[in-house]
């Protein structure tokens, strides 16, 4: 096995080499469930129509198992996870910059390894004014593209190998005409409250489109082939209310309403696809090339930074796939696979190092790039984000004296 040094100038060479695409990994699983495997809810279906299911090359029938997205966020959100069982979360083993939202009793409300759009996402936006006054630098992040992505590696560090899209910028038809229409200032004191906040935090500014978006540089996805489907059909008898329907009403109220009586079998359109396979596969590709896009002033360090974190990050995807009830998934030998993948020439076998080599590895280049580990924000009931909060809530105030 490969230690950490010789995989950074495996990485320094291979990013120097053009004809180098980038790394492949393969990786073939089975089901700890028996004969069949549940894909996660929506997977093979969304709003009744069949999304899940293709046939392979050679006509076989195959299944999604875990798409890109998916992967993406199983592999950020270990980030903020206890690292190995320990009572450290990994980005506090790695020293990784993780923004960490607490509300004022100190409870964890999220953090920005599990925010769905990363530094796009609309609750990072909200937060600018507490991410400015802890020194995080909010603008140079939120304005980073590829020609200018040093603020992503001690800022948002997973947001270069999964992407980002700025949704809302001016530079097309209809943002410009929301932009032009000013809001809508009408409404109660909550309703303009609420317009201003997303006027002020919100609100579209000028971005190049070609610089307001970038594709993930990592792929990865599970697929089972040679599959047949068995919907499941659920049901439970409540053993006080089964004698009842659950349209009857008592004192004007239906059963079914105060979560009583039994829960009939599920209609087919919602019921579980259960699948048999023949095989269950992953695939995970990263793009060495999409990498040599991004203008980095130090390239070295920074390359092997994204690239060791990344393979971290899927390398302990392995140790925790329990996708869902049903899809606990077992890596079969020999383990992941990777290998160099060269434009006009074969693939070539390529040695990973073990969890703990890589994770020096990325703590060493992250502290050379600049790395100073996590930063808790307080969110607070008045902020523009804590106010949003409670009206989601249903609350109109926190619930405290105003001469508190």
């Amino acid at each position: 096995m490969t230690t950490a040094q010789e995989f950074r100038s495996t990485i320094g060479a291979l990013m120097e080499e053009g004809a180098v695409a980038g790394i492949s990994v393969t990786s073939q699983y089975d089901s700890l469930s028996g004969m069949t495997v549940t894909p996660p809810a929506g997977t093979i279906r969304q709003g009744g129509e069949i999304v899940g299911f293709f046939k392979t090359a050679k006509g076989k029938k195959a299944a999604t198992i875990d798409t890109w997205g998916s992967q993406a966020s199983r592999c950020e959100v270990l980030l903020a996870s206890r690292f190995r069982g320990g009572t450290s979360t990994l980005a506090e083993v790695l020293g990784f910059p993780l923004v960490v939202l607490v509300d004022e009793e100190g409870e964890v409300l999220t953090t920005s390894a599990e925010l769905s759009h990363r530094q796009a996402d609309a609750t990072w936006r909200l937060i600018r004014d507490e991410l400015t006054d802890k020194g995080i630098d909010f603008e140079g992040i939120q304005n980073a593209t590829r020609s200018q992505p040093d603020a992503l590696l001690t800022g948002f560090p997973t947001a270069i190998p999964f992407g980002w899209w700025h949704s809302q910028t001016k530079r097309s038809q209809k943002a410009a005409d929301k932009a032009n229409q000013g809001g809508n200032k009408e409404g109660g004191k909550n309703a303009r409250e609420l317009n201003a906040t997303r006027d002020k935090y919100l609100g579209y500014y000028v971005m190049n489109p070609a610089e307001s978006r970038s594709a993930r540089l990592f792929t990865s996805e599970i697929i089972a082939t040679g599959v047949s489907e068995r919907r499941r059909m659920a049901g439970k008898t409540d053993p006080l209310f089964a004698g009842v329907a659950k349209e009857v009403k008592i004192q004007g109220v239906e059963l079914s309403s105060l979560g009583l009586g039994s829960m009939p079998p599920a209609k087919v359109a919602k019921a579980p696809s259960d699948l048999t396979y023949k095989f269950i596969k992953g695939k995970a590709f990263f793009s060495l090339a999409g990498l040599r896009t991004f203008a980095f002033s130090r390239p070295e360090p920074a390359r092997a930074l994204v690239v060791s974190l990344t393979l971290l990050l899927y390398r302990l995807l392995q140790e925790r796939l329990d996708l869902r009830a049903g899809a606990e998934l077992r890596l079969r030998e020999p383990g992941l696979e990777a290998k160099v993948e060269r434009h006009g020439a074969p693939s070539e076998p390529l040695a990973l190092p073990e969890v703990d080599e890589l994770v020096d590895l990325v703590r060493d280049l992250g502290q050379e790039i600049g790395w100073n580990g996590a930063t808790t924000v307080t969110i607070t009931h008045n902020s523009p984000l804590g106010k949003i909060i409670l009206d989601v809530d249903g609350r109109k105030t926190d619930g405290r004296s105003s001469d508190e």
